[in-house]
């Protein structure tokens, strides 16, 4: 009954069968939550009751999340939809957050894919339409895989949805062939499935009817007046009447009017004009007209009027025209302006967080472990060095076993001592990567992502792997030319992936950094440069003030391509400059917001150059910045 506009009558039966069950179960109370939370969501549009009853659903299915994985994830949606409706935009992201995450985490794909259109059409309702387009085609291509005889109502239905928004983004985008595109597609879907869904015919050819009127509002556009005719009519024949799509009727007859205006037949506009005003007009009816097409339908009253010389008419219809518009513009406003994804970023961050926090405790274990460890390897080497007076009055034989056990001693001390330096190496670069590491393995586990968040992950993969290979060349820092794997690098590439990368790093600054390509290929390790160039960017990021721009730029130079990385830092003293490539170097300061420094990236970065055939050297002048160049030849 719900379908065919009876909604109220519905939940009346609804309501009236739960009281005949004796003792209901978890998904018999559900169900009848959800249908009034869908009522009250779609039907009246209370966000209220809509929400009450969403908290009803979460109350419902307290403790059986992973019993009921699909309801627990339709429940969170339906939680942000209420709440949307009720204007909180960041409250109801962070539900369509979570309930994504869930989805992705606990349900298989072919009871997912709805969920990823639904995040779609929060983008279409923003009016961001080419986001709303790579969402809803990522869910159309994950429904193909899903044509089987138990989901094939919920396949269609929402699968068919799925071709009739992309269209209408299309459209108002300005595409217009794209837009036919969908519409006929969506056609020959209806086509396809019709036969195997008899159950649900009329819903079917109203559905068709609201295609029919789409496509009809296209040719319009296209000024193909006689093939928009065609199908608008069509359109009005099906969903002009009572349980069909009456409101989509209302939008067909005003883009058929349209049509009448602009080929200037006015007496058929007149005509259709004064059918849509008579919906306005009587509520007794209980027929209604969607704010948008109200709009519309003053628009094009105030032009009729205006064209067929009725001054006064005109008039009023453009005061109810701007009337009207600026109380939807009140009421769409904030929603069109929310960034849900940023809200999304924010969340996932958040959750990144929370696993490395659990996972520094445990590094915080091992640690103390190994400062235990190193205070006994400290208090028994003290011991023996005490033992060693009371040993001088023993033979030659003991005495020379002394003197193996001080050669001992002393190697043990140059080991503790190399072992310090590279504990600093090992926590100077071991900060951010395996952060990132970290949360990449944790979020790769997650399933499909959107696709606009696949290029971060793919960024951060990236850099994990350069990480662990790193920490294998700091246990070795004396970086040659022997052993090193070379190959063909486009160095531009590599190098806006690295400024891709480190954005986000400088954005917590408020920095930018600009980027002035040129093509070249060299022979190289790409992991290495890769890292020397990271080095560089992330100095300039950290001694320089927030808000300042860094320049990244190519040129070549006499067989050489060379990296020039500019900042707008506090510079380098004279003094410091020859120094600061000494892995063992005291010329270590702190950055600009406080950044600790352990003088071990310049040192690295010129073993790598140099091992490549190449130079690094700097300019810099206290307080006006430093400019820092890597010179490698060209393939």
């Amino acid at each position: 009954m719900a379908y065919y506009g009876q909604a109220v009558q519905a939940l009346i039966y609804l309501d009236s069968a739960y009281q005949l069950l004796k003792n209901p179960s978890i998904k018999e109370r559900f169900e009848k939550y959800q249908d009034h939370t869908s009522f009250h969501l779609l039907g009246d549009k209370d966000a209220i009751k809509a929400n009450e009853y969403a908290d009803s659903m979460l109350f419902v299915l307290k403790g059986w999340e992973q019993q009921y994985p699909l309801e627990y994830a339709n429940t969170l949606f339906a939680k942000g939809d209420a709440i949307l409706l009720g204007n909180g935009y960041n409250r109801a992201f962070k539900y369509y957050y979570d309930a994504e995450h869930f989805a992705l985490k606990n349900l298989p794909r072919c009871e997912s894919y709805g969920f990823t259109y639904r995040l779609g059409l929060i983008r279409y309702k923003q009016e961001r339409y080419t986001e709303a387009i790579a969402y809803i085609k990522k869910a159309y291509a994950e429904g193909n895989n899903c044509d089987d005889e138990k989901t094939l109502d919920d396949m269609y239905l929402s699968r068919r949805n799925f071709l009739n928004t992309a269209g209408i983004c299309f459209e108002r985008m300005g595409k217009l062939d794209s837009a036919i595109f969908y519409y006929e597609k969506e056609l020959k879907f209806m086509d396809r499935y019709h036969p195997q869904l008899q159950s649900k015919k009329d819903f079917i050819q109203a559905a068709r009817g609201v295609v029919y009127g789409n496509m009809g509002g296209v040719y319009v556009k296209l000024k193909q007046y006689n093939t928009a005719e065609e199908y608008l009519k069509k359109s009005i024949k099906i969903n002009d009447h009572p349980h069909f799509a009456e409101i989509d009727a209302q939008t067909a007859k005003l883009k058929l009017a349209d049509l009448y205006f602009q080929t200037k037949d006015y007496k058929k506009t007149a005509k259709l004009l004064d059918e849509l005003q008579l919906v306005l007009d009587d509520k007794k009816t209980g027929r209604e007209m969607m704010p948008e097409t109200q709009l519309k339908l003053y628009k094009l009253q105030w032009k009729f009027f205006e064209r067929t010389a009725n001054q006064s008419e005109a008039y009023l219809r453009v005061q109810q025209y701007y009337s009207l518009r600026d109380s939807l513009d009140k009421i769409t406003h904030n929603l069109k302006v929310a960034d849900i994804d940023l809200v999304f970023k924010t969340n996932e961050q958040q959750y990144a967080l929370n696993l490395l926090s659990k996972d520094n405790q445990v590094k915080k274990i091992t640690l103390i472990a190994f400062i235990i460890f190193s205070l006994m390897t400290t208090v028994t080497l003290f011991l023996l060095w005490q033992s060693r007076k009371k040993l001088k009055d023993l033979n030659a034989k003991i005495t020379g076993q002394n003197t193996d056990m001080q050669k001992v001693l002393t190697a043990l001390e140059q080991s503790q001592e190399e072992n310090t330096r590279m504990m600093k190496i090992v926590a100077h670069d071991l900060r951010s990567p395996i952060a990132a590491a970290i949360s990449i393995s944790r979020v790769l586990k997650t399933g499909d992502l959107p696709p606009e968040d696949r290029e971060m992950l793919d960024l951060l993969e990236t850099s994990s792997l350069h990480s662990l290979e790193m920490i294998a060349d700091l246990l070795n820092v004396n970086i040659s030319s022997e052993g090193i794997s070379k190959e063909p690098v486009e160095l531009h590439t590599l190098v806006r992936y690295c400024v891709n990368l480190l954005t986000f790093k400088a954005n917590d600054k408020l920095q930018q950094l600009k980027f002035y390509p040129i093509q070249a290929t060299v022979r190289a390790h790409r992991e290495k440069i890769w890292r020397v160039v990271s080095n560089l960017i992330v100095n300039a990021i950290k001694f320089s003030p927030k808000g300042a721009v860094i320049e990244i730029g190519m040129y070549q130079a006499q067989g050489d391509i060379v990296i020039k990385i500019q900042d707008q830092g506090i510079g380098i003293p004279e003094d410091l400059q020859e120094k600061i490539f000494n892995i063992f170097t005291d010329a270590k300061r702190k950055g600009t917001s406080g950044e600790h420094s352990y003088g071990l990236g310049l040192a690295i970065s010129k073993q790598i150059v140099e091992a490549h055939g190449g130079k690094i050297w700097l300019e810099s002048e206290v307080d006006r910045g430093s400019i820092f160049f890597v010179s490698l030849p060209l393939s």
